[in-house]
């Protein structure tokens, strides 16, 4: 069964749902979108398929070695542009175990912001170019040759960032500051080339081909994404390569990983400058919209009651969930738990996330909505499942305890299992809601908008549990000296003086989980019957003023 929905085009569609970052394509409409992933083009045309149409079909659909180039091309264009959030991934649970705070890394978190607010630059990207050199291209050189530049700049200080070879006294930890520049200016190139090679692939790729655009887009993201996080977390862990690889030292470090990629980029960069044509547009049709035209509709679709309904659900509904997906993994890491056993969940996960849309998909067709809010709850009794396993995490890594019981690894990746799960729901169908109430005259710039606002709603309530934590941690001194205290892990030195010993008496964790987890519940409860609604309301509801009055006009 697995190997039939693999191969059928709704897969296709599905993969396409993957990625958790915005999409700028304005060139297609949302049903235009549909139909060229789901439908061939004898169906789009409206045609009746014979059986010589179906021979001549397949005949056509025989890839030609231009699709094979571009589909190479876009693999690794898209492969490259994983590789800098995969690190900035991976990089705060190094900053972690170098001594950064809470706050520090509440700071950093800030950097994946650009991915969610492209949609303010993208019409200019879409709309400003210089004809000679190709409407995309225009944008995506000169964006990676930056990109590899200063990545190879970036790796002869990124080690001294990380492990702070500072001299001043006052300062503590890895340099967060220089870390979170330098990775949101990665951010802003790579959301500036997403928005070029989103665009690009719609006109590299053949009609009959066109889908091939969402697997490259899936694929490769995630392939730079696993390599630059998972795969550095785990070669970079001395005690992993020591066990595995019988290696007395890491394979890679930081700094060669950053230089190698910076390499690749300036070369791939060249190689697409000299070797790459663009095709030029052809049509009235194909040429954008103007940048006016874009921002009026972003306005008028806020002006709409339904959308500013979802709106409101998409920018609460992941507060519950600000514990677990935004500090479970440092607490883990803070009570032992060594980051190349974290990272080595993650290909469990990736094969459920490249899976799971295509069991899901059938069931969020007539009830997106419901099934969004089964999603909901199934992560917020994952979130909870989450904290009891930090729990016996914090007796399991205790420092008399030599080796890692089985039983508890496995229930670690089989409660994240079920979280990935939960999310993969949620994602899905609020995806295939979108493709629905999407006002099809302006689909792209519809779905972005509604994808930059979930981007958001998943962002802040992270930063914002990074930034708590510490401050609502309860710590004890005992000894000479008994006292008890919030957020005051700075001052345990005076307790240590005076021979006292001083621990956390209540994790903030805790604390965060606690008030969270009743957030949730009353969010659940004044929500669930604004969800459900959603699904009931006509594509009339969300469509903007400009689209009804031409429709008036039509009649």
């Amino acid at each position: 069964r697995l190997v039939n929905i693999l191969k059928s085009e709704q897969f296709t569609l599905q993969v396409l749902m993957f990625p958790r970052l915005s999409r700028s394509r304005r060139k297609l409409k949302t049903t235009d979108m549909y139909l060229l992933h789901t439908c061939h083009p004898d169906v789009i045309h409206g045609s009746p398929e014979s059986e010589d149409d179906a021979v001549k079909r397949t005949t056509r659909n025989s890839m030609s070695w231009a699709d094979r180039e571009s589909i190479l091309l876009l693999l690794v264009l898209y492969t490259l542009q994983g590789i800098p959030l995969g690190l900035s991934g991976s990089i705060p649970i190094i900053m972690k175990e170098n001594g950064a705070t809470y706050d520090q890394l509440s700071v950093f978190s800030l950097v994946s912001l650009p991915f969610s607010l492209k949609l303010l630059w993208a019409p200019l990207v879409d709309t400003l170019y210089i004809p000679s050199v190709g409407r995309r291209k225009t944008w995506l050189i000169p964006v990676q040759l930056l990109c590899g530049i200063v990545m190879l700049f970036g790796s002869y200080r990124i080690g001294s960032w990380i492990s702070d070879t500072r001299t001043h006294e006052d300062t503590s930890g890895p340099d967060s500051s220089s870390l979170t520049v330098f990775f949101l200016f990665l951010y802003i190139l790579m959301a500036t080339q997403d928005i070029a090679v989103d665009g690009w692939a719609l006109t590299m790729l053949s009609r009959e081909n066109i889908g091939y655009a969402s697997t490259c887009n899936a694929v490769g993201q995630v392939l730079g994404y696993f390599l630059a996080n998972q795969g550095f977390i785990i070669l970079s862990d001395r005690g992993w390569c020591q066990r595995h690889l019988g290696m007395n030292s890491s394979l890679v470090d930081l700094s060669s990983f950053v230089h190698f990629w910076g390499v690749i980029f300036i070369v791939v960069t060249v190689v697409v400058w000299i070797g790459k044509k663009e095709v030029a547009l052809e049509s009235a049709r194909d040429h954008p919209e103007s940048i006016h035209d874009t921002y009026s509709h972003i306005i008028s679709i806020f002006r709409l009651k339904t959308v500013q309904v979802l709106v409101l659900v998409l920018l609460s509904a992941r507060i519950p969930f600000g514990p677990s997906d935004g500090v479970s993994m440092f607490k883990f890491q803070e009570y032992g738990m060594p980051k190349a056993d974290i990272a080595s969940v993650s290909p469990f996960l990736l094969v459920l996330s490249l899976v799971l849309p295509a069991f899901i998909s059938p069931y969020t067709n007539q009830q997106a909505m419901m099934i969004y809010m089964l999603g909901l709850v199934l992560k917020f009794v994952t979130s909870l499942l989450i904290w009891c396993i930090f729990q016996l995490a914090v007796i399991e890594y205790d420092t008399t305890s030599e080796n890692t019981s089985t039983s508890f690894y496995m229930l670690f990746i089989i409660v994240l299992s079920l979280n990935e799960i939960a999310s993969n729901m949620a994602f899905g169908a609020q995806m295939a809601f979108f493709a629905k109430v999407s006002d099809p005259s302006i689909g792209g710039t519809y779905m972005t908008l509604l994808n930059t606002v979930s981007n958001l709603g998943s962002k802040w309530p992270n930063v914002i549990s990074l930034w708590l934590v510490p401050k609502l941690t309860y710590y004890e001194c005992t000894g000479p000296m008994h006292y008890f205290c919030w957020n005051c892990g700075d001052s345990s030195s005076s307790c240590l003086n005076e021979g006292g010993s001083f621990h956390v008496y209540l994790d903030g964790y805790t604390v965060l989980q606690f008030v969270c987890g009743v957030l949730g519940l009353f969010w659940l409860i004044f929500f669930h019957r604004r969800i459900s609604a959603l699904d009931l309301t006509s594509s009339q509801e969300w469509l903007t003023t400009s689209t009804v009055r031409d429709a008036h006009k039509i009649v």
